[in-house]
């Protein structure tokens, strides 16, 4: 399938948070001029009324951006399995998630996905706050990039930059930790500042770990961007252990991005 022609598909369950998810997947929709798929995975013990909740959720996106196109699924199978299969032939997957207390990741759907999807996944952290339509969508706060020089940081920064440019926002790359010196992350980002004069942009460098530093800047974010790892050469490429913790503990929702 053409990435042209490739939905936004959002899962629900007929939570709150998935709710969430859905107004951001259809906002995502509307700035990208994509279809929004809605994708509800049936279990055998789960809801007998999937396609209720599918419905209800297309309802709810058309109300909240009219112009889109909406279709609606639902499949027999796990919400992770299914979801993952479905971000194959998708531009972006969007899932609410939560945001953990403690260091232990569970086997959740988004943090199963933020690891094996084909495609970019927006994990959209405590996405109740969201599904209220009297609640606006952060509007004015900045994207968000973590970013070390990395092949996987160079996509992370062009996605940033789309949805930067999209938002009218400024976009904030932060570099931790010492593995690199922060002034050569810093020059690193000069061709984008080129490529993107109408994207404000600042550069934060911090000497504190990844996980505290990108967890802290999300506090204050519209969205924070992170790039996939590649762990081992024969494999796809996939979050490290700490951009998982990452997804589980920012504050924001979070992009992880690869190629597709």
């Amino acid at each position: 399938m053409l990435l042209e022609h490739c939905p936004i598909v959002v899962g629900v369950d007929g939570s709150a948070a998935a709710l969430g998810a859905v107004r951001w997947a259809a906002d995502e929709a509307a700035r990208q001029q994509r279809t929004l798929r809605i994708v509800h995975a049936m279990h055998w013990e789960g809801s007998a009324d999937g396609q209720g909740l599918v419905l209800d959720a297309a309802t709810e996106a058309k109300g909240w951006q009219p112009g889109i196109a909406v279709e609606t699924m639902t499949l027999a199978g796990s919400p992770a399995w299914i979801l993952r299969q479905q971000s194959r032939t998708a531009a972006l997957v969007v899932i609410g998630g939560r945001v953990h207390d403690g260091s232990v990741l569970d086997a959740s759907v988004s943090a199963h996905l933020a690891a094996f999807a084909h495609c970019p996944v927006l994990v959209v952290n405590n996405g109740w706050r969201w599904a209220d339509p009297t609640t606006a969508l952060p509007a004015h706060a900045p994207v968000v990039v973590g970013v070390d020089g990395s092949p996987s940081s160079q996509r992370a920064l062009a996605f940033g930059y789309g949805e930067a440019a999209s938002r009218h926002v400024p976009l904030l790359a932060v570099h931790a930790g010492r593995a690199r010196p922060h002034a050569i992350v810093a020059a690193e980002l000069e061709p984008w500042l080129y490529r993107h004069p109408e994207v404000e942009t600042r550069f934060d460098s911090r000497d504190t770990g990844v996980l505290e530093t990108l967890t802290e800047a999300a506090r204050s974010a519209l969205m924070l961007v992170v790039g996939a790892h590649r762990v081992g050469w024969a494999e796809q490429p996939r979050p490290n252990p700490v951009t998982q913790l990452v997804v589980h503990h920012a504050a924001s929702p979070v992009l992880v991005t690869r190629s597709v």
